[in-house]
């Protein structure tokens, strides 16, 4: 059988624990006197940029809101300007619409009367060629009945005078 000593391995050597407990003082000595104030001057350097990536981190998140809030507000801006440009055109553009309706109105109300007028002095015309073939049709059947060319021109005034008389009365 195997004869282990148990108790052996479980508690250690006295002498050893001594030595080894005054080598981890001298490296910690050592350690402290070498070491120390490069590793706490690294320590603190990295605290301090740590702290300043934090800081402008934090200004970088505050201009962004900033910019954020800038641009909302420039939208809102320019929303409310485009509104009033676009109303701004609608009413000149209706502006524009009544001037052309009140002109096209104008000119159709010009065309009305110089179509009306027209039309009257046609019909001015066309009774005088009524009146000139009356009277030269009584004029003609006057002359067959007289057989006189004498008095034409003073039958002529008085058949004139009956057919404006006439006319008068039926206009």
């Amino acid at each position: 059988m195997l004869n282990v000593d148990i108790i052996g391995k479980l508690v250690p050597n006295v002498l050893t624990l001594i030595v080894q407990l005054c080598s981890t003082l001298v490296l910690f000595l050592l350690a402290k006197k070498f070491l120390w104030k490069s590793v706490s001057g690294f320590l603190d350097k990295r605290q301090e940029k740590m702290q300043a990536d934090l800081t402008a981190s934090e200004t970088a998140r505050r201009e962004a809101q900033s910019d954020r809030e800038a641009a909302a507000k420039q939208l809102s801006d320019a929303s409310g300007k485009a509104e009033e440009i676009v109303n701004a055109a609608v009413k000149e553009a209706q502006s524009e619409k009544d001037q052309i309706l009140a002109q096209a109105a104008k000119e159709a109300d010009q065309e009305k009367q110089k179509a009306h007028e027209q039309i009257e002095l046609e019909r001015s015309r066309m009774y005088a060629g009524m009146r000139r073939e009356m009277v030269d049709v009584a004029m003609a059947a006057a002359s067959k009945l007289i057989g006189e060319k004498s008095g034409a021109d003073l039958d002529r005034q008085a058949i004139d005078e009956f057919v404006k008389e006439a006319s008068g009365h039926d206009e």
